[in-house]
């Protein structure tokens, strides 16, 4: 029997209804490719991005998701969403990785409406997403020609939403393939995923410098992804190939779970402490998950 899409299928491991207090993993059937996950502080509403439909799909209780919004095709290109970030205004911010050579930042706004950030550089590849406001963001990225090596960097983009256009400055550059980005405080944390490596640099030095500024190692990881920082500078990133790792402030890694089959995306719940990872499934053998996990 053919399976419905995944904003019309979420079955719960669990047979109880809504998401169980902090102390109780859980883990959420989803049908589709899920990669990037974000959380509303303001209610806990979840918002997870599916290749499958090319969709940010929500859910207020953690049981059932809808469609938020339909993000744009671009012809004869695979789908692939990156990150998704929440705005204090109920607006939603969502990256598409393009291949090289579509690349994009779409804005959500409250009612649901799409609308293209345009200007920005469609071939970076774009992987991680911050909110500093309604009208700046945070913006991971890289480039690849042929067999070279990857290299990256981030950038602020800066949106005009009355005329749906962006600006883009780099701040850092010199990296490998940096994946995920995450702000605690003054310091934003950075995954380079070529060199196996958590690096940080001070934010607001960065934002006001004149030039490019340098980061610095952080904390050694394998393979690390997607990335979510609590208020207490705690961090959650994939370790290795089927791990989930937290690294407390003084860099200090804590595996939270190894039994994932990839881990994508992570977002913190800090209202609920609860940490939400999606778990996608390599290939069509057993559908990909949504982890439900404490932060303690």
């Amino acid at each position: 029997m053919k399976r419905p899409p995944l904003a019309c299928l979420v079955s719960l491991c669990l047979a109880a209804c809504g998401l169980p207090g902090p102390s109780a993993p859980q883990t959420i059937t989803l049908d589709g490719a899920p990669n990037g996950v974000a959380v509303r502080q303001a209610d806990g509403t979840i918002y997870v991005t599916d290749d499958t439909s090319n969709a940010i799909l929500a859910s207020s209780d953690g049981v059932r998701f809808s469609t938020r919004a339909t993000i744009p095709d671009t012809a004869g290109e695979r789908h692939s969403l990156s990150q998704i970030a929440t705005g204090a205004g109920g607006e939603l911010f969502v990256e598409r990785f393009g291949f090289g050579k579509s690349s994009a930042i779409f804005r959500v706004d409250a009612a649901g409406r799409v609308t293209l950030a345009s200007n920005t550089h469609p071939e970076r590849r774009r992987l991680g997403l911050v909110v500093l406001s309604g009208t700046q963001l945070l913006s991971s990225w890289f480039q690849k020609q042929g067999d070279e090596p990857a290299q990256g960097g981030v950038s602020l983009v800066s949106l005009d939403p009355s005329k749906n256009i962006a600006t883009e400055r780099d701040l850092v550059v010199g990296l490998g393939k940096p994946v995920g980005i995450a702000v605690a405080g003054d310091t934003l944390y950075i995954t380079d995923q070529t060199n196996d490596r958590i690096v940080r640099t001070a934010l607001r030095a960065a934002l006001a410098a004149p030039s490019l500024v340098t980061a610095d190692v952080f904390a050694q990881v394998t393979a690390p992804d997607l990335l979510a920082a609590s208020p207490d500078g705690t961090l959650y990133t994939k370790c290795g190939q089927h791990a989930l790792c937290r690294f407390s402030a003084t860099g200090h890694s804590t595996v939270v779970a190894d039994d994932f089959d990839e881990p994508r995306g992570v977002a913190v719940d800090a209202a609920k402490k609860r940490i939400i990872a999606v778990d996608r499934a390599r290939g069509s053998a057993r559908p990909s998950r949504l982890r439900v996990l404490p932060m303690d």
